[in-house]
């Protein structure tokens, strides 16, 4: 796995290290247009002259349509093996012959890819078109279509000749990486609280012998008079504190890895604040504020009480999502070379279109599937394409084999439909059977046919912070609900052990994959003890297995009663119990302490069962115990 303290720069390329000498993985320094086979940029400006007709009247001007790729060059990749190899050689001296460098593949859990001019002012930018994120396998090729307005498109023209450049991209990949010899905690608590009290009183009130007379002097009715009296307040808080807490202990390794690893921990911090803030208290309805009829006395309080808590631990060896930002510009066209040596030409990539040619309104789809064929039983994937719109009934196929291959769909249009068919076909490898989609509409510019939806089951099952010196073996049964594809149960079992910590499960099942699968893992500890976990299910491609104590068990003691005039002190023994595994604690409740959260690592957060039991010490005295 990725060790972000062996980290190194050559030719310009970060390095990072494994737990393997021989391993490495290479991260670019900056993305680039993709290169064709032919060594050209997959690039091309459009500029017309005529407005397109839209029902808002609006006009554009041009489009730039680019793929951008965050690869490291196959030539400069040969000069970095051979200074890695040069290191390899000096730590493998006795060695004959040498261990041969190893140039891994980052697995990127998640990812974006932005171009700066999507926040450019609306005067030259109309829309991008922007799948969202990279490929995340391969050469991580993100399509770009811009359409700009006809300022856009001069000023374009212009800008993208210049020899500094102007158009940047920025990356913001996820991976999973292994944390160094450091310990770190992330801890958020926010309290919500809001009340209503309302008081409403009804009075007659009779206007006895002075309203009698006063009716026999200046007439009017004999009537009572109604006094009503109604007060109300709302009140609504909120607290929130946490913290980061990080120990580098005697870990060496450069200010800028250390920083790094305070920002991962604080980009934590900041989306569990962020979660908390999406939780909000539910105001109260006027039906709940309502007065009951006929009432003459009415008092109502309301209140609402929300705590959240996030606590979690992380130590030396344990897996976690890393973010990594390449970003930069890209390199304009005129200053590239052909594969001859020779400066690229302008003209060669940019094309005016006269709009009165009816050729003009195209639809036009790139299609990719985003699937590691390498890995995966994937033999090719065919989508199929249709469009079909009064005279014009247009069918294209491409078939797949890799994910840094892209394919257009051209077709004309008719009567302003934008709307297209499709069905793909899965091909697996050693499979007489393929699967076959069903037929879509879409409108999408962007084709792009993922994984899950390929019918493979793909899980790699890892060890995370697992210690092998006090878990000898864990055991991990998985099974998914394959019915749709006619596969039915799928049931496995895998025993992981320091010779064997890693297990792979790929099973074709003929649908996408939809649901998410369940598994089980028992620990047989190094004591000749043993733990189970209850079952649990995961959507995630990596099922990584932790330590068995890697779970947070916090358990909430709140004081009843009053602690002004009453109570002196609550003491409470607690212990908590999941078959061997025992914790327990004393805590002491009064005025001061009203509450107490204690947090301990338990096999299982869903498991176990608390026994408690204490004395109420009054402030007269006496004594009452809480029975177990």
């Amino acid at each position: 796995m990725l060790l972000i303290e062996k980290v190194q720069v050559i030719e310009g390329v970060t390095v990072y290290g494994d737990e393997d000498p021989t391993l490495f993985y290479l991260v670019p320094d900056l993305p680039r247009f993709r290169l064709n086979d032919d060594g050209r940029p997959s690039f091309s400006f459009y500029k017309y002259r005529l407005p397109i007709d839209r029902a808002d009247q609006t006009k554009g001007g041009g489009f730039l349509v680019c793929d951008v790729e965050f690869s490291v060059p196959e030539d400069k990749k040969q000069l970095i093996v051979k200074k890695l190899q040069e290191q390899v050689d000096q730590l493998f001296p006795n060695s004959n012959p040498k261990p041969q460098v190893q140039i891994g593949t980052i697995t990127y859990t998640k990812g974006t890819a932005k171009l700066n001019i999507e926040s450019l002012s609306d005067k030259f930018v109309e829309t991008v078109f922007n799948p969202g994120k990279p490929s995340l396998y391969g050469r991580n090729i993100t399509p770009f279509t811009v359409e700009l307005t006809d300022l856009g498109a001069t000023f374009f023209e212009q800008a993208l000749q210049n020899k500094g450049g102007f158009v940047q991209v920025a990356y913001d990949l996820y991976c999973v990486v292994k944390l160094p010899a450091i310990e770190a905690r992330i801890w958020f608590n926010s309290s919500k609280f809001q009340s209503f009290v309302e008081d409403f009183t009804k009075r007659e009130q009779s206007q006895g012998a002075f309203g009698t007379i006063w009716r026999w002097l200046f007439g009017g009715t004999n009537r009572n008079r109604t006094i009503i009296n109604k007060t109300m307040s709302e009140y609504a808080s909120q607290y929130q504190w946490g913290g980061v807490e990080i120990d580098f202990k005697d870990f060496k390794t450069s200010d800028d890895v250390k920083q790094k690893i305070r920002d991962w921990a604080m980009n934590s911090l900041a989306e569990a604040i962020k979660n908390s803030n999406e939780d909000k208290l539910q105001p109260f309805t006027e039906e709940q504020k309502k007065i009951p009829d006929n009432a003459t006395d009415f008092h109502l309080r309301l209140s609402q009480y929300k705590f959240s808590s996030f606590d979690t631990s992380y130590r030396e060896s344990q897996a976690v999502e890393w973010n990594m930002a390449p970003q930069g510009m890209l390199q304009p066209i005129t200053t590239l070379l052909d594969k001859e040596g020779k400066p690229l030409k302008w003209e060669d990539y940019a094309t005016t279109v006269d709009l009165d040619d009816p050729f003009f309104k195209t639809l036009q789809v790139t299609t990719r599937v985003n699937a590691d064929f390498k890995d995966l039983p994937l033999d090719s994937v065919e989508v199929h394409l249709d469009y079909q719109e009064g005279t014009v009934h247009q069918i294209d196929e491409f078939s797949f084999n890799s994910p840094d291959k892209l394919e257009k769909f051209k077709s004309f249009i008719e009567n302003g439909k934008w709307t297209y068919k499709y069905w793909y076909q899965v091909n697996y490898k050693n499979q007489s059977r393929a699967y076959k989609s069903q037929e879509a509409i879409t409108d999408e510019k962007f084709l792009t046919i993922n994984v899950g939806e390929t019918g493979i089951l793909a899980i790699d099952i890892l060890p995370g912070d697992l210690n092998w010196n006090q878990v000898t073996q864990a055991q991990v049964k998985l099974a998914y609900d394959a019915s749709e594809g006619g596969v039915g149960q799928i049931e496995r079992e895998y025993l992981l052990d320091k010779t064997n910590p890693k297990a792979t499960l790929r099973e074709v099942v003929f649908a996408p994959v939809k649901t998410p699968y369940r598994y089980t893992v028992k620990y047989f500890m190094a004591d000749g003890k043993e733990y189970q976990v209850t079952e649990k299910t995961s959507r995630s491609p990596q099922l990584y297995i932790n330590d068995p104590f890697n779970a947070t068990k916090t358990i909430s003691l709140r004081a009843a009663g009053d602690l002004d005039k009453d109570i002196q002190t609550i003491f409470v023994d607690v212990k908590y119990i999941d078959k061997d595994y025992t914790k327990s604690t004393t805590v002491a409740l009064s005025k001061t302490q009203p509450f107490f959260d204690w947090t301990f690592p338990a096999i299982d957060e869903a498991g176990g069962k608390v026994i408690y039991k204490g004395t109420i010490q009054l402030k007269n005295g006496q004594v009452e115990e809480i029975p177990e």
